[in-house]
């Protein structure tokens, strides 16, 4: 009697410890984002914020406080200006309509540190480093160059997270984070941006 009541006490306190902690192993947060361009981005290309944009994160929680893993995104950035005089590289000049169109697409090497794990709001930073794939496309008229490249990207960032029940691994994601994304070409020096974002964060193992 005494061994059977040992044995349901450890299985009672190791089992709820065991699933939390198989809760806890992978999750994936998806998220709706928008971008507001900065520096020499808003300057030269687009000053208009982009409401079109998403992330997502697979991260594994090596502890209760810190996780690592993979980060995406997607950011559409596009803005069309009236019609003025441009100067041609090879000379001349010409009247038309200028538009700009440029997709960001980071793929990185993310961690992220939790101060208050099992909280009713968990506030974490992080960062991530990685590379950007750029596509831009700028219309003068109908004359269009189209460019696609892949440069480094980081993207350090602050977020909460607010789960659905006491301790669950389900909840809300929201975050705030700056896009440090060098260019260097075309006469542009970058093309960073602030983003901000919501989205839903679970477990998938």
């Amino acid at each position: 009697m005494g061994m059977l009541l040992i044995v349901s006490l450890l299985l009672l306190t190791t089992v709820p410890f065991t699933a939390k902690s198989q809760e806890r192993v992978l999750q994936l947060d998806i998220n709706y984002a928008i971008g507001i361009p900065a520096g020499s981005f808003k300057s030269d290309l687009v000053d208009k914020t982009s409401a079109r944009g998403w992330t997502a994160n697979i991260m594994y929680n090596t502890t209760k406080k810190l996780s690592v893993g993979l980060g995406f995104g997607f950011q559409d950035f596009y803005q069309k200006f009236p019609r003025a005089v441009y100067k041609l590289e090879e000379g001349g000049e010409v009247s038309a309509v200028l538009t700009n169109s440029i997709q960001t697409i980071p793929v990185l090497a993310q961690a992220q540190y939790r101060f208050l794990p099992g909280k009713a709001v968990q506030p974490y930073v992080g960062l991530g480093l990685g590379g950007n794939i750029i596509v831009y496309d700028q219309w003068l008229g109908e004359f269009e160059n189209s460019k696609s490249s892949f440069k480094f990207a980081a993207r350090p960032e602050a977020g909460l997270f607010i789960p659905f029940r006491p301790q669950g691994p389900a909840g809300i994601h929201l975050f705030g984070a700056y896009n440090y994304m060098p260019y260097n070409q075309d006469g542009v020096d970058n093309l960073n941006n602030w983003g901000a974002g919501i989205g839903v964060k679970f477990p998938i193992r």
